[in-house]
């Protein structure tokens, strides 16, 4: 069964035409991949003609751009509100560790990796772009806390960089290796919770001042 996508096209940058389209589009580019999937079978899909869908988007290249970007700019919502900086790093963390479990048990999410990363070659910027909204600005984030907690002597972390990639490895690996290569994974939406707390308490436990 088809996975459905909510559109993202905010209704004032998009007319309603072009919008039936890039949802069209979408799903197709995620089904079948961007080889695949031909202007006829968009404009088939969205109930249009292909005349039509030249009038608003001029090629392929460019139409699968527009979706990629829009598919990109999805990975950074969610709820972020619950990762508070100024959390205690045992809630913080976990907090973090949910967000990026949403993402990673999303299985719209894995459509869109497993297609930018097909892609890759063609279209080396959309990785780098999805790699700059997503995980990477999760690294970052999870980094630039560290840091401050490392010069508070709260934790020790010499390199936050490299601790806080770990750490999202640490989280997400179970998960998204199997799902990615097998689409797939023992672990579900319950298993969340767990999940993040076994990572937080792990990672404290090895990023603990030692006490002298």
């Amino acid at each position: 069964m088809a996975t459905e996508f909510a559109p993202y096209s905010e209704p004032e940058i998009r007319s309603p035409k072009e919008a039936q389209i890039v949802e069209a589009a979408c799903r197709l580019f995620l089904e079948q991949g961007y080889e695949i999937t031909s202007m006829d079978a968009i404009a088939a899909e969205a109930n249009v003609s292909k005349r039509t869908v030249y009038s608003h988007f001029r090629s392929k290249e460019v139409l699968f751009s527009e979706v990629m970007e829009g598919m990109c700019a999805r990975f950074g919502v969610g709820d972020r509100e619950a990762m508070d900086p100024s959390d205690p790093p045992e809630r913080y963390l976990c907090s973090v560790a949910k967000f990026v479990l949403s993402k990673v048990l999303d299985p719209r999410m894995h459509s869109v990796t497993r297609t930018i990363a097909a892609e890759s070659a063609n279209f080396p910027e959309m990785g780098q772009r999805f790699w700059a909204i997503g995980p990477g600005n999760i690294v970052l984030q999870i980094a630039e806390y560290l840091r401050r907690q490392d010069e508070a002597g709260v934790l020790s972390v010499p390199d936050p960089r490299l601790s806080a990639g770990m750490f999202q490895s640490m989280v997400a690996g179970p998960i998204f290796l199997p799902m990615l290569f097998t689409g797939s994974s023992i672990y579900t939406e319950a298993d969340r919770d767990r999940i993040a707390g076994e990572a937080t308490r792990a990672f404290l436990a090895a990023h603990r001042p030692v006490k002298g």
